[in-house]
């Protein structure tokens, strides 16, 4: 062995420590759905790991209640809402119009600080040891060393459970919408420091037969203002192009500037859930509202859900029954009858529908709107929006739901 000559030390080189591969849960994801339930595993002391092919802030306009904006700043925050910044921006009035005028609903509204959201729930999961890789998922299976992650570039991941949280299929029914900030006077359009959740007037041109389309507004902190030309729910999905046209139509009309990139909307609203070997949450397990197509409120406060049974040793199969049980699936099963309804309106209808709708007593429509309500309480609304309807749309809707119905019931033997 030949000596270490003088004024020099002997390098030991540093021990190579293996990438670790195995943990108690793999969130395969990084949406709200997946990082609500990385934080809250790792808060809990389980050892997580994040996969996703970025972990940008997430780039689409997330709206929602501020009752449920409330609800969400308890869960993530453990307490009432106190961080600064907020975690999103609330809007006292929120207003609904159609052909009969205008109507403030009486909920606030909100709009989640999307970068705010995302930079809390990763440092959560840092904070409690979690880790994150980039990369994107080819597959996902079951071994005997627990749930297994393969990726395209061959790395395995492998955890006790893992949450596949990849957001669900294309769907044959889609909402879509065409979004531009503007500036300019909203004076009519938008109200003064609120929401305008649906304008079933605006959008519309006499003579001319047009798929369904509402104009969606509310103002953005840098002064600009969001309009988006939405089509709720159609299948086949409205052409973008054709909701862009729209809505150019109304800004030039209106006197107003578009002052950046649009926004571009594509929700799947009848979506198989996603089959995996993992347990899937958030759009993955189908809790997109099948006839709003709005999730993020309810995927945000599942994390804690999930992960205390991961942390009580529930396996994949009894947290699958807990994010998507038997009380879970007859509420989409109505939501999604009603779905099928607003898919055979055509305009005028479904302004009536409307008008109608927001004329029912809060707690009517409030249960019908929330994909977690109970299946008595969405068909109690159901039903009274039958009743309130005009005779013509009720027979339409009877109808439709009757088809539907019909539709979805397997044929029974034939008897000669």
């Amino acid at each position: 062995m030949c000596p270490v000559p003088p004024g020099r030390v002997a390098a030991h080189p540093d021990p190579v420590t293996a990438p670790r591969s195995h943990w108690d849960v793999v969130v395969a994801g990084a949406g709200p759905a997946g990082l609500s339930v990385a934080a809250a595993c790792a808060a809990r002391g389980m050892g997580v790991v994040v996969v996703a092919p970025h972990l940008r802030p997430w780039p689409q306009t997330y709206g929602m209640w501020a009752d449920e904006l409330d609800a969400v700043s308890a869960t993530l925050l453990g307490g009432p809402a106190s961080r600064t910044p907020p975690l999103g921006r609330r809007y006292p009035v929120t207003v609904v119009r159609t052909t009969a005028g205008e109507r403030d609903i009486g909920r606030g509204y909100a709009r989640l600080h999307n970068d705010v959201v995302h930079g809390l729930l990763l440092d959560q999961l840092r904070a409690g040891g979690g880790e994150t890789r980039r990369g994107s998922v080819a597959a996902v299976h079951q071994d005997a060393a627990g749930q297994v992650v393969t990726l395209a570039d061959g790395t395995t991941l492998t955890g006790r459970t893992v949450v596949d949280a990849r957001g669900g299929g294309p769907g044959s029914a889609q909402q879509r919408a065409w979004g531009e900030q503007v500036t300019g006077d909203l004076a009519g359009l938008v109200p003064d420091g609120g929401a305008l959740l649906m304008d079933w007037a605006a959008l519309r041109e006499d003579g001319v037969a047009q798929p369904p389309a509402f104009l969606y507004g509310m103002a953005l902190d840098d002064g600009t203002t969001l309009l988006e030309a939405t089509s709720l729910a159609a299948r086949p999905p409205v052409a973008l192009p054709h909701l862009r046209d729209r809505l150019h139509r109304l800004v030039a009309d209106a006197g107003l500037r578009i002052v950046d990139r649009p926004e571009r909307v594509a929700i799947p609203l009848d979506a198989a859930v996603r089959r995996s070997a993992g347990v899937p949450v958030g759009a993955a397990a189908g809790l997109v509202h099948p006839a709003t197509g709005y999730s993020v409120a309810a995927s945000l406060r599942a994390g804690g859900t999930v992960a205390d049974a991961l942390l009580a040793g529930a396996d994949a199969a009894a947290v699958r029954a807990l994010v998507r049980g038997a009380r879970q699936r007859a509420s989409l099963g109505l939501l999604g009858l009603g779905r099928e309804v607003l898919l055979e309106l055509d305009e005028a209808e479904t302004d009536t529908f409307f008008q109608t709708f927001f004329s029912l007593p809060e707690s009517a429509w409030v249960a019908y709107l929330d994909v977690g309500s109970a299946p008595t309480s969405i068909a109690a609304a159901m039903l009274r929006v039958a009743r309130a309807l005009p005779p013509a749309a009720r027979r339409t809707l009877v109808s439709t739901a009757v088809r539907t119905v019909l539709r979805a019931t397997p044929a029974g033997p034939v008897r000669g």
